[in-house]
């Protein structure tokens, strides 16, 4: 193995980096680790202080390619010379960044009694004696605005903040360092909540396969990898449901002006984790609501989101959480302090990426996937290793040359032809597939930009577990250039299929029809509209949609059905194995499409929703509907028209043994009867609803959960 392999640094280094600039470095490398040997430092002569060098290089290299921004040249050089060096040769080492894994040496009883001499003398004027507040905030509370990591704290001491009252207190490095060691202690609530909590979380692989072993939780993203949001629990019922009651409602302290609660909670051992945009996640209580912990990272400014900072939820195996955060980041959090454990980075927001989905845990590894189509990014899925952070395989969903696919992009569209994996995926552990929608070509309505079927835009992918090689797929909308993206949430059932017992998948797509494909080979089985369309005659054979006129895009435009918005979109489906029935969050609408010249294309960087405007546009908003089918043969059984049906603040779906579904649309909550239909109870929230709601159990009894606006609810049914 050469040099480079051992340290782990690219083989192409910044153009601005010279050689004598490198050597320049390794001389202070090799000058550094011998004066912490001569130090009496951890080292032994031959190999630890190589590493030394090594993870200090390292370093180096990634400051000089731009990769640290936030820390000057002689910072760095301080903090590899402080003993423990802030932890730096562990964050290097394992590739992590910097925000959440500083540590700060600066913490002994005499840095503390510094610091607060320091604080007391700088800051108390405005933020008072026990850091309460005054005429600044108040410190003893987290979640600060620009974050509240050591190294969000650091840079507020050293640079202030622009456009308001808190300039620099002019402080050096070590008296900053002091301050915020002395904060950490003004701010005992929530830890010491953690740590009256006892939180002793662990969840085994076996478990999530197999989540009727503990049937009172919700594990996973979908409650099992079957995709089907299902609760086994039958406390609450068709006859009782009327009797629900508010337990308690928590308050998220989001910074967000306008925040989109999207993320579908977890539950383990009584405590829910859930996640608040643009960037924090939290672990609540869930007998009474409190807080137990956060973690919450300030995000840089501009990120090129579709529709806003938002997620939609966690992963846990063990005692870990995995959080997928709007930058690009996949972190590892102990789920029972709230600690960082390790982070790293999946993609880069220069290059158009960000993530929104809640990761999918395959066996031993999580899997996660980009978003930012808008942005004409080349789509990917990828897997981690949960215990280190490390990249175990990666799938394109945008075929590169001599890739299976890449047929099916003319010239060099390719490159950056979309294909997003923004929505969380399903998992068959007999089979070892990963099942995974794949969103929208980009751009999303310039087919001539994009000559070809697309591969695998607008499709499922069916993928190895343990490796990522491509077992099989089936696309819904070839060259689409309707945005009709096939985000949607995989369900995994089996039974008899014209006259046929299969393990298969159920998909209502976007673009309106609903399909049954086999799920061991992607052979298609059954395909029929669910919402009226007009831009396919139908399917054929293989199902492959038959265009009308109406289908093709003109310069005119054309009204065609379904709208931009769907027949159906992210918010997940949910499935009733004793009934059979699919349950839907349906949407009836129209949009004009309009063919846009290749002239007229808007430039990558301004590329984003609003750009959508140029090729549709909707006449109204789009009708919502739950609708239930018959799983093996897409036939509607009934239909509900939700309160305030043209909204698109609406959730997904909950069924229960209970004989329940629970959907929101329009700030309210309602119960429905599985069967028929009939609506049994509504509650009105206060806030939108973009979450799906959830059921588990408190203290021996179901609970039904949901968050809306600002807060997160949840209801009971009286004990006495």
């Amino acid at each position: 193995m050469g040099l480079w392999e051992k340290m782990r640094i690219p083989r192409r280094i910044n153009a601005k980096m010279t050689v004598v600039t490198i050597v320049i470095l390794l001389l202070g490398s090799l000058a550094t680790a011998y004066w912490m040997y001569r130090a009496k430092a951890d080292l032994t002569p031959s190999q630890n202080i190589w590493r030394s060098v090594s993870w200090r290089l390292q370093l180096y290299l990634r400051k000089a390619e731009g990769d640290i921004p936030d820390l000057s040249w002689s910072e760095l050089w301080d903090m590899t010379r402080t003993g423990g060096h802030f932890g730096l040769d562990d964050l290097i080492t394992r590739n992590m960044g910097l925000e959440g894994g500083l540590q700060n040496p600066f913490v002994t009883s005499q840095d503390r009694e510094a610091g607060a001499y320091i604080f007391g003398t700088r800051c108390a004027a405005c933020h008072g004696s026990n850091g309460a507040g005054g005429l600044g905030p108040s410190l003893i509370k987290r979640g600060f605005k620009h974050g509240d990591s050591d190294l969000a704290m650091y840079k507020v001491l050293r640079d202030g903040v622009p456009g308001t009252s808190m300039v620099s207190p002019g402080l050096s490095f070590v008296e900053r360092w002091q301050v915020i060691g002395y904060l950490k202690t003004l701010q005992p609530q929530i830890a010491s909540a953690a740590a009256s909590f006892h939180l002793n979380i662990h969840v085994s692989s076996e478990e999530l396969q197999n989540p009727d072993r503990r049937p009172d939780e919700w594990l996973t993203y979908s409650r099992a990898l079957n995709g089907w949001r299902y609760s086994p629990l039958s406390e609450i019922t068709a006859a009782n449901v009327t009797r629900l009651r508010l337990r308690w409602v928590y308050q998220s302290t989001s910074n967000e002006r306008d925040p989109r609660f999207e993320a579908s909670p977890l539950v383990a051992d009584g405590t829910i984790f859930t996640t608040e945009p643009p960037a924090a996640v939290v672990a609540l209580d869930g007998r009474s609501g409190q807080l137990i912990w956060k973690y919450e990272r300030s995000l840089p400014p501009n990120l090129p989101f579709c529709c806003g900072p938002v997620n939609r939820g966690l992963a846990v195996l063990g005692d870990t959480l995995f959080f997928a955060r709007g930058d690009g980041y996949l972190v590892a959090i102990n789920a029972n302090d709230g600690r960082v454990i390790w982070e790293t980075e999946v993609a880069s927001p220069t290059d158009g990426a960000t993530m929104t989905l809640a990761p999918l845990i395959v066996n031993h590894s999580v899997v996660v996937g980009i978003s930012g189509a808008q942005a004409e990014i080349r789509g990917f899925l990828a897997a981690y290793d949960v215990a280190t952070g490390k990249q175990q395989w990666k799938f394109y969903t945008i075929p590169g040359p001599g890739e299976r696919g890449h047929e099916t992009w003319e010239n060099e569209a390719w490159r950056t032809g979309g294909g997003p994996a923004f929505v969380t995926g399903a998992y068959d552990p007999s089979l070892d597939l990963l099942y995974w929608g794949v969103g929208n070509p980009a751009p999303a309505f310039l087919g001539a930009a994009r000559p070809g079927d697309n591969l695998f835009t607008d499709s499922v992918i069916a993928l190895r577990g343990n490796s990522g090689e491509l077992a099989w797929y089936f696309q819904f909308t070839p060259h689409d250039e309707h945005d009709w993206d096939s985000a949607e949430t995989p369900i995994l059932a089996e039974g008899v299929i014209k006259g046929t017992y299969r393990k298969v998948i159920c998909w209502p797509n976007k673009n309106g029809f609903y399909y049954v494909l086999d799920r061991e080979t992607g052979e298609f089985l059954v395909g029929v509209p669910f919402v009226e369309q007009n831009w396919a005659k139908g399917l054929s054979p293989t199902g492959r949609p038959i265009l009308s006129d109406e289908g093709t895009l003109t310069v005119a435009g054309r009204l065609t059905r379904p709208s931009f918005a769907g027949g159906t979109s992210w918010e997940p489906a949910a499935f009733d194995p004793r009934k059979g029935l699919l349950f839907i969050p349906a949407t009836e609408g129209a949009s004009v499409y309009t063919k846009v010249s290749d002239d007229k294309r808007p430039s990558r960087t301004r590329l984003g929703i609003g750009s959508n405007s140029g090729a549709e546009s909707m006449p109204g908003p789009p009708a919502t509907f739950v609708r239930a089918l018959d799983f093996a043969t897409g036939e509607k059984r009934w239909e509900y028209r939700s309160p305030q049906p043209q909204t698109t603040a609406y959730s997904g779906l909950l069924a229960t043994a209970g004989g329940l579904v629970l959907g929101a649309s329009g700030r309210t909550l309602f119960a429905l009867d599985s069967a028929t239909g009939e609506e049994l109870w509504r509650f009105s929230l206060g806030g939108d609803t973009w979450s799906a709601p959830i059921s588990f159990t408190l203290e021996g009894h179901q609970v039904i959960a949901i968050a809306a606006g600002r807060a997160f609810f949840v209801f009971e049914l009286p004990t006495d």
